[in-house]
């Protein structure tokens, strides 16, 4: 069982690349992370914010997964981004906008992606049905945090939530 924790963050700014992700594959994902090291992609990264932790998230990079519309939907557009501040000059990458939210946040442990698969099992079938929140219209994140060796990996899976409506103050 992972360890979680919950966080309010406001909205901020990130620049990347998407693909993509045509459903419950989680091959996909692993696919664009190899085609976009192989494209530049992370010496990008490197110019603009030197691998320096973000402001909001604490993450060197992000994966994204933007479910915000229909979070019940697999199907969606996968981010690999940076956050960056919202006056950067950035035009060769995509920028996306992530909307102030609550975030259950897990840790992820071990090596990448199936710690990651791990925790987002977790919060999607133990911890969010017997929880007093549900789903928010935002999207998934993976933060990955510096410093951490490839075997015993550390990033976090933050899950955007929000209260149930039936769900009592307290």
């Amino acid at each position: 069982m992972p360890d979680y924790r919950i966080i309010e963050r406001p909205a901020f700014e990130v620049v990347g690349r998407k693909t993509w992700i045509s459903g419950q594959d989680n091959n996909l994902f692993g696919i664009f992370w190899e085609a976009c090291r192989a494209d530049g992609l992370f010496g990008i990264f490197e110019k603009i914010a030197g691998f320096q932790p973000g402001m909001q998230t604490n993450g060197t990079t992000l994966g994204i997964s933007q479910v915000e519309k229909d979070p019940a939907n697999r199907a969606f557009y996968y981010m690999i981004a940076i956050e960056i501040s919202k006056d950067c000059p950035v035009t060769e990458l995509e920028h996306y906008h992530v909307p102030a939210s609550t975030w259950a946040v897990f840790e992820c442990r071990g090596k990448v992606p199936d710690s990651i698969i791990e925790a987002e099992i977790y919060a999607f079938t133990q911890w969010l049905p017997t929880s007093s929140f549900e789903h928010a219209f935002a999207p998934e994140m993976e933060v990955y945090l510096e410093g951490s060796g490839e075997d015993e990996y550390v990033c976090e899976f933050w899950l955007p939530i929000r209260r149930k409506d039936n769900a009592l103050d307290g």
